[in-house]
């Protein structure tokens, strides 16, 4: 089940009581290496939000970890009723399936939306986690009011969305924003067909660490990395490598899309300043309109929102 338009209300707050509330809804973030799950009442207050690692479990498995996950929220608030799951889903959604999603291993093979179905009983929606953050960022968020937007999401992969109004574009195949297969330039062959992606490998978090660990043989996180490239002359160049390729491909994707906002999400937001000024000087110098360019309202937990959003959506469409 999946939606385009998705009416929303406030923002929501992070709290530690139903306030009397008695319906809630739960929310699912499948990330590259961890799954986090909130509940939250009608008032879009979190009350509860757990999270597990999903790093190298078969895709079955981790769902069965996921529900008792939740089951467990759903038993720590006494008198609450469930009345929607809203999951967001790296990889490309297609109705009822998951596709291009490696770190979910086995995937593609499973109906989730019926196994969430069977174990919960109530309406659920997926959705691509980076589309479901854009959506929260359009919605409550920094992207909220601009009539074209984008929501470029640099974590353990690189991802955009798109925004038109009040919209936000899947393509054909729901794999519209799927930046992480951008070529580096018209001569590279670290493409789709032979097994790459070549704009994520070379500046995703999970690309920046192989690349490091390959290049200077130690195994460092992105956060260590870009840490220790103030002081470190070398660690500065191989970042600042790092920074030009972004400004570059973000520079592209704004003359192609003519957004008024562009929004920075993923875990890589955190290090926020290292990505704002390369990409801001290819903005500057490169788009005849130079969009603003702002961190995202969610940090890093822009996909959970979203996942929020698409369980409210359930009882309202």
């Amino acid at each position: 089940m999946i939606h385009n338009d998705i009416e929303i209300n406030p923002t929501a707050i992070e709290g530690e009581s139903l306030m009397g509330q008695s319906e809630v809804i739960l929310a699912y973030d499948f990330g590259g290496t961890k799954v986090g799950a909130a509940l939250a009442n009608t008032e879009r207050r979190i009350v509860k939000r757990d999270r597990i690692r999903s790093s190298g479990l078969p895709a079955a498995a981790l769902l069965g970890q996921v529900i008792e996950m939740g089951n467990r929220l759903l038993k720590s608030v006494n008198d609450c009723t469930l009345t929607a799951v809203g999951v967001s889903m790296c990889g490309v959604v297609i109705q009822d399936r998951v596709e291009l999603a490696p770190n979910l291993i086995g995937i593609e093979e499973l109906n989730v939306h019926r196994i969430l179905t069977d174990a919960f009983h109530v309406p659920i929606v997926i959705e691509n986690d980076v589309k479901a953050a854009t959506l929260a960022e359009l919605r409550q968020g920094n992207l909220k009011g601009t009539d074209y937007g984008l929501y470029v999401n640099f974590g353990t992969g690189i991802s955009a969305g798109f925004t038109a109004g009040n919209r936000v574009m899947r393509g054909h195949s729901g794999a519209a924003g799927e930046i992480g297969y951008l070529m580096k330039s018209r001569d590279d062959t670290a493409t789709f067909k032979s097994g790459h992606a070549s704009f994520e490998e070379f500046s995703s978090g999970s690309g920046i660490a192989k690349r490091y660990a390959d290049q200077y043989g130690k195994t460092l996180t992105t956060k260590e990395i870009f840490e220790m490239s103030q002081p470190n002359p070398e660690t500065r160049t191989f970042i600042s490598e790092i920074g030009h390729e972004i400004g570059y491909q973000v520079a592209n994707l704004a003359i192609m899309w003519n957004p008024e906002k562009i929004a920075i999400g993923g875990g890589m937001a955190a290090s926020y300043q290292l990505l704002h000024d390369p990409i801001m000087s290819a903005l500057v110098e490169n788009v005849p309109y130079p969009p603003d360019l702002v961190r995202s309202n969610f940090l890093q937990d822009a996909s959970l929102y979203g996942a929020m959003e698409l369980a409210f959506s359930a009882n309202t469409d």
